[in-house]
């Protein structure tokens, strides 16, 4: 296995127009995720079967020629597992390579298992055994090791012949344009900002809170994300989720109260404490009329078990019927996006929120209307 270590803009420039008529890329990146609300991006790999080079982006260097080749929608970029990696891009670069193909969700949909590792797959499929013990080393840290390196390199040295092999299978079961739809709703997904004033229903518990303490948590979650935002610190690096409900909760009016909270560290009293109180304070100035209404838990909804079992069933039926596994075609928690979507989303939640999985994508295709009582 033979790479280069790119660290200046000549290296690079080079390494692109090498590269540039390639109609595949193996992508990978190296990260760190600390404290921090963004990931960290440490290394950049990326293969085209025949010039693999790792890229560090730590250096001064101008990307915008490799950027063109990412987003270039005639070469396509494959990546194991890109979740993460899409955040990486879109803070670093500022976009989303596009089209995508995940070689774990390609294995999903041939039926292979959920969520295959990188280490699995290749020895599954290229029957190498490779050694991740460098996965979790500091990859921020300079200079990198050559294990570090090493191990870097392989990651897309085996990637683009496992992604070989899985093409020849996805193509003759025809999910080519499955597999590429994914990554796109995984990218929507991955990209969508969640309006500031319905932050609160995604915190846990949150169905415990009355109206008063439900208006008072719309203030904490609205102000937590833009502090962590502001300070690139990770959501409960600012507050503590179970933190937030408490507070809403007992609605300390002093920081000597808010003290006594069960649960709050005094970290989070000595460096927001005086945010929190106001937002206490604007919480709780909210007419009684405009405070949020209480949060039903779906299984409090009288049908919910009859609901989920009839999506069930339609769901299981157009997966059979397009041979794809029924749990990739929709998880639990996807069936229940559903139903949330049509008993608690109001009119204006629903112009405000991305709609449903099932209701987006290549589910929604193969779908048709059978859903459409529900979305």
């Amino acid at each position: 296995m033979q790479y280069q270590v790119i660290e200046s803009q000549q290296a690079l420039d080079e390494f692109v127009s090498n590269i540039s008529a390639a109609n595949v890329l193996a992508v990978d990146t190296e990260f760190m995720r600390r404290r921090t609300l963004y990931p960290e991006i440490a290394l950049l790999q990326v293969y085209d079967g025949k010039h693999l080079a790792l890229i560090d982006p730590l250096t001064d260097i101008d990307f915008s020629q490799l950027w063109a080749l990412f987003a270039d929608t005639h070469v396509l970029k494959v990546l194991h597992s890109p979740s993460e990696d899409i955040e990486v891009f879109l803070k670093f670069a500022g976009f989303i390579p596009s089209p995508i193909f995940d070689t774990q969700f390609a294995l999903q949909l041939l039926g292979e298992g959920s969520c295959i590792g990188f280490a699995n797959m290749v020895k599954q499929l290229r029957e190498v055994e490779i050694d991740k013990s460098e996965s979790r080393t500091d990859w921020l840290r300079r200079p990198l090791t050559q294990k570090q390196l090493d191990y870097a390199a392989s990651d897309v040295f085996h990637l683009l012949p496992c992604y070989e092999q899985i093409l020849t299978q996805v193509n003759e079961k025809h999910l080519f344009n499955i597999v590429l739809q994914e990554s796109e709703l995984l990218a929507q997904k991955r990209s969508f900002r969640q309006p500031d004033e319905l932050l609160y229903l995604d915190v846990k518990n949150v169905w415990q809170l009355k109206p008063r303490d439900l208006a008072i948590l719309k203030e904490l979650a609205a102000w937590r994300r833009a502090k962590a935002e502001k300070k690139n610190l990770a959501l409960n690096f600012v507050l503590k989720e179970h933190n937030m409900v408490e507070i809403a909760k007992r609605r300390p009016s002093t920081l000597g109260s808010l003290r006594n909270v069960p649960g709050i560290e005094p970290m989070e009293v000595n460096r927001s404490g005086k945010e929190i109180l106001a937002c206490i304070e604007r919480g709780k100035a909210v007419g009684e009329q405009d405070c949020p209404q209480r949060v039903r838990r779906l299984i409090d909804f009288k049908g919910y078990k009859a609901a989920c079992k009839d999506i069930k069933h339609i769901i299981a039926d157009v997966a059979k019927r397009n041979n794809i596994p029924v749990d990739v075609f929709a998880s639990k928690k996807q069936i229940n996006q559903v139903i949330s979507w049509s008993w608690k989303k109001s009119e204006q939640e629903k112009q405000l929120l991305m709609k449903p999985d099932l209701a987006l994508g290549w589910r929604a295709t193969l779908l048709e209307d059978k859903l459409n009582s529900w979305l």
